[in-house]
């Protein structure tokens, strides 16, 4: 059944990418029997996280999403990585438009992971396989406003289990993704930037000591999974925006309650912020 489905799924694909165009006054274009693509709007259609594993909080809490992808094909991702030690502290991410065609490509692949036909589901089956291992969180935003959400623990790392359709075609969707992210992609940026502080972070062995230069307070901010966090938005995202970029993972600021770690990203569209 497993190879019966994919090698349907494949000729769907090859199919899709040989369609002709769509006319951009459209709203929708159909990819496969009682699938159809959103191609216009400014909703998002796709989030895929990589959660949890075995990295230093300051890594985990600060992670951005690792593909969003926008109904009208908007597709915004996380750029190279600087090589050097320690690295930028705001993780650089680019943006580029997917095609008709490779929305269709992905719109099958979601289909035939099931995400349209659940709520929610776990499965952390492969924790008795791998340790230490990020779980792959998928979350499918239907256009009635339904958000449909597959957790899988290790997702394609049990290569020598047999994956059942849907979690096969969830990896397939997600190296679909993958591979749109190689290449050339435009500098993505948020209008809001979301920060964390964790306390005594930093790493010490680096002189890289700063004065406080926030308009935010740590010791006032609500919490967000035990650290403190906070949304800036419009001018205080823009002055808190250079002091972000220039700082580092050894950045250690001085505050008169103690010393802190300041972790910022943007804030990507489908994310509700510090109330998560």
């Amino acid at each position: 059944m497993k190879r019966t489905l994919l090698a349907v799924i494949s000729l769907a694909l090859l199919a899709s990418s040989c369609a002709a165009d769509v006319d951009d006054t459209t709203t929708t274009t159909t990819a496969a029997p009682g699938t159809t693509v959103p191609v216009n709007g400014d909703g998002v259609l796709l989030v895929i996280r990589d959660e949890g594993g075995f990295a230093p909080i300051e890594f985990v809490i600060n992670r951005p999403p690792t593909y969003t992808l926008l109904r009208n094909g908007t597709f915004i991702f996380q750029g190279p990585q600087v090589g050097a030690f320690p690295g930028p502290v705001m993780p650089g991410m680019l943006q580029r438009t997917l095609t008709a065609d490779e929305m269709e490509d992905i719109m099958v692949l979601i289909e035939a992971s099931t995400l349209p036909n659940i709520d929610e589901v776990v499965n952390n089956d492969a924790q008795n396989f791998v340790a230490d291992a990020t779980s792959t969180v998928a979350v499918y935003f239907d256009e009635n406003g339904g958000v449909h959400t597959y957790s899988v623990y290790a997702l394609g790392l049990t290569l020598d289990q047999e994956l059942p359709d849907d979690l096969a075609n969830l990896s397939l969707l997600r190296e679909r993704l993958a591979n749109f992210s190689f290449g050339d992609g435009e500098p993505y940026t948020s209008e809001s930037v979301i920060v964390r502080v964790v306390e005594s972070g930093g790493l010490t062995e680096f002189d890289d000591t700063r004065d406080w230069a926030f308009s935010f307070e740590p010791d006032t901010m609500p919490l967000l999974n035990n650290f403190p966090c906070v949304v800036l938005e419009g001018a205080e995202a823009e002055a808190a925006r250079p002091m972000l970029a220039d700082a580092t993972q050894a950045t250690i600021w001085e505050h008169t309650t103690g010393t802190y770690a300041v972790l910022g990203r943007d804030l990507l569209p489908g994310e509700s912020g510090c109330d998560a």
